[in-house]
């Protein structure tokens, strides 16, 4: 056997910056399919409850609120026939059409929660509640009415960087009842809800709030929101907290504490778009979904 020094490259490549390029392109693109194709997934599950419920007969009254999914072992979602009304009375499509229907209903869903796994969790996992795992498996609660307002526009393509603009102080809520001051980006929505950014004072009546709602609805149902106070070389600090408790009995576990950090203008954005669902009111209290800021 002949150890001869190769007198020329085995093959070419293209330059490593052309395929760089090309890396990133298929990236995004792979993203970008992604996105879509949970955001649609999303809006077709709900439409499958709806036709479940009314016999395929759109227009029909019907009432649902949440949906209950289970993670199988290949990371995707499938239906176990459980829902909730909008009063949160817990019910099976087996109660509604007889258990044959339901039985075969539920298998036609899961031909599209399927899509709704590991690719697409960034779409779908801001839009459920986790409950207790079962056979050791997740189980997610899905908001349907949330799942059903899903925008079905394909992702924009990416833009380049804006210039920070000019926040606009306003209402929140979440929940119907709770109203609080923040500060708010126009831009900076997600089907028509909002991220706010509350100052300390308010972070703190939220977490009195939400401390509050946990001892009387139990912690399982209701993320609490906690303010640390400290002091560090003289210096007071302050390490807001908020804790998923339903995450503690779970396979996730290690998400249940997040840190929320305060931005160079020192508030914090408590919830995030999706996380709480944060609409801004209008000067008469009313939700503004999407928000219009009123003009100068």
């Amino acid at each position: 056997m002949n150890d001869q020094t190769p007198s020329r490259p085995a093959y070419r490549l293209p330059a490593t910056d052309t395929l760089g390029a090309a890396v990133d392109r298929a990236l995004t693109a792979a993203r970008d399919t992604d996105e879509q194709l949970g955001r649609v997934m999303l809006v077709v599950t709900a439409a499958a409850v709806r036709d479940i419920l009314t016999g395929h007969q759109p227009d029909a009254p019907f009432d649902a609120g949440s949906l209950e999914l289970a993670e199988g072992e290949d990371g995707s979602l499938f239906p176990t026939g459980r829902y909730w009304t909008a009063a949160c009375d817990e019910r099976t499509f087996a109660d509604a059409i007889g258990q044959t229907e339901a039985g075969n209903a539920v298998h036609d869903m899961s031909e599209w929660t399927r899509y709704l796994n590991d690719d697409t969790r960034d779409v779908w996992r801001p839009l459920c509640s986790e409950m207790p795992d079962r056979d050791r498996r997740p189980v997610y609660r899905l908001d349907l009415l949330r799942a059903a307002a899903v925008t079905l526009d394909e992702p924009s393509p990416a833009k380049a960087p804006r210039e920070p603009r000019p926040m606009v102080e306003v209402m929140v809520c979440a929940n119907e009842r709770d109203r609080y001051p923040a500060l708010v980006d126009p831009a900076d929505q997600q089907d028509g809800y909002v991220r706010p950014w509350f100052d300390l004072p308010t972070v703190r009546l939220i977490a009195a709030e939400t401390q509050a709602e946990a001892v009387r609805y139990g912690h399982g149902s209701v993320n609490t929101v906690h303010v640390l106070d400290g002091t560090v070389d003289g210096q007071a600090e302050a390490v807001v907290l908020e804790i998923g408790w339903m995450y503690l009995g779970g396979t996730k576990r290690q998400q249940s504490v997040d840190v929320i950090w305060p931005n160079e203008d020192g508030r914090y954005a408590v919830g995030g778009h999706f996380d709480w669902c944060w609409y801004a009111l209008d000067k008469d209290g009313h939700p503004q979904i999407p928000f219009r800021p009123d003009p100068a």
